[in-house]
């Protein structure tokens, strides 16, 4: 198969809620015989950094399944309150550009004092089956506090996974940014909750988004689905009415994740054929 026409998993953003999902609804492809070929390009970003982590381990999705539906208890359900929600909504106005709205959020998150800075690295390192970068073509979106730039880790840069996990996965004031290389890095969602447009090559892309929050209008799933091209196959995988229900308004419950999980799951097998349409593109490149 021609590199640029690899099938592109892109994992999106959504608090807890949103790696209970995305695991729920790759079991339930896989139930029907639908998976990620080795092959394929994963762009991770916040709660999909962390699933493409998952799955780049080898981790059978069975088994990635069962830790969702258990529990996690390693998980923080702390959301933010509604003044931290105007904050953030407040830095956004009237920017004219990504780059711009992070560089503001950034400020938020370098002068939000946190109780427990290393907390992030920990609930990082309790999320991932292994600790290690595998072969498995990973990509995980950061965002400079400072730049407002987003940046992608891969296996290549010398990063150690967890640091770059939880930099994707560092939301303004309620977690500590991630030194890395001497730089300070936030959620990559601060950039995108999907960052779909970031999709290489021209293959077939399955984007699962269990957020559809935008930053700016640059950010939109329809935008950034323009931006690919109209000859491209897409398939956005959108959460379905019984995974809403599951979920319930918090991205942060985590006594949500085993009902949400087994919901997601079922729509993961109705979702299949859709997906395995869309990858069959590339079968002939």
């Amino acid at each position: 198969m021609a590199e640029d026409a690899r099938p592109v998993w892109v994992l999106g953003g959504g608090g807890v809620a949103g790696i209970a999902w995305e695991v729920g609804i790759l079991a339930g492809l896989a139930d029907e015989g639908v998976t990620v070929a080795p092959a394929a390009v994963l762009i991770g970003t916040s709660s999909g950094a962390v699933v493409g982590a998952q799955i780049a381990s080898g981790t059978p999705l069975a088994e990635l399944f069962e830790r969702q539906r258990r529990g996690v208890a390693h998980e923080t359900s702390a959301a933010l309150g509604f003044l931290d929600l105007l904050r953030l909504a407040r830095a956004q106005l009237f920017t004219r550009g990504p780059e711009q709205a992070a560089r503001r959020l950034g400020q938020l998150a370098l002068a939000s004092r946190i109780d427990d800075p290393s907390r992030q690295r920990r609930i990082a390192e309790a999320r991932l089956p292994d600790h290690t970068w595998k072969d498995a073509d990973l990509r995980i979106v950061v965002v400079d506090t400072e730049s407002g730039v987003s940046r992608i880790i891969t296996r290549h840069d010398g990063v150690p996974l967890p640091d770059a996990v939880a930099a994707s996965c560092a939301m303004p004031i309620s977690a500590a940014p991630v030194t890395i290389e001497g730089r300070r890095y936030m959620d990559g969602g601060m950039r995108s909750t999907l960052n779909l447009d970031l999709a290489p090559g021209n293959g077939p892309v399955i984007a699962l988004a269990p957020s559809t929050a935008a930053i700016g209008p640059w950010a939109r799933i329809g935008k950034q689905r323009a931006a690919l091209g109209e000859g491209r196959r897409v398939e956005i995988l959108l959460r379905d009415p019984a995974s809403k229900r599951a979920q319930g308004t918090s991205v942060m419950d985590r006594s949500v994740v085993p009902a949400l999980v087994a919901a997601a799951r079922d729509q993961g097998r109705r979702e299949a054929s859709r997906v395995a349409a869309a990858l069959s593109t590339s079968s002939d490149s």
